[in-house]
């Protein structure tokens, strides 16, 4: 059984991820990623976890977007959730994927190169 943060969590972030799609601001061009959603004990506040592939330039129109967006995703949630009180989203950037991409660039290196020593 999941306790009911962890069943807002999932449904706030499948709703942001929805809403996204309505969001028609130029800064939101490259690929959006939503990779996490942690909701504060009190549930006034959720940190909503992003990744963008793109520039530096990228990341940051996504960075200054996203939180022109938050008004209105948080109006959209109010909409469609029905829960007593939607929580300020505040986005922070992940950078895990990008990290996970050059430990398997590493990783695919080191076993080229004992293939490479094996012969």
């Amino acid at each position: 059984m999941y306790a009911r943060s962890d069943r807002l969590k999932e449904l706030y972030r499948e709703e942001i991820v929805k809403a996204l799609g309505g969001v028609k601001d130029p800064g939101l061009k490259g690929f959006l990623t939503i990779t996490g959603l942690d909701l504060s004990a009190d549930g006034n506040h959720a940190n909503v976890y992003y990744s963008i592939l793109g520039s530096a330039l990228d990341k940051k129109n996504a960075e200054q977007a996203l939180k022109r967006a938050a008004p209105y995703l948080r109006q959209v949630l109010r909409k469609r959730v029905t829960v007593k009180f939607i929580p300020e989203f505040h986005f922070i950037y992940d950078d895990t994927p990008r990290k996970a991409s050059l430990i398997d660039k590493m990783l695919l290196k080191i076993e080229r190169e004992n293939r490479e020593n094996d012969r």
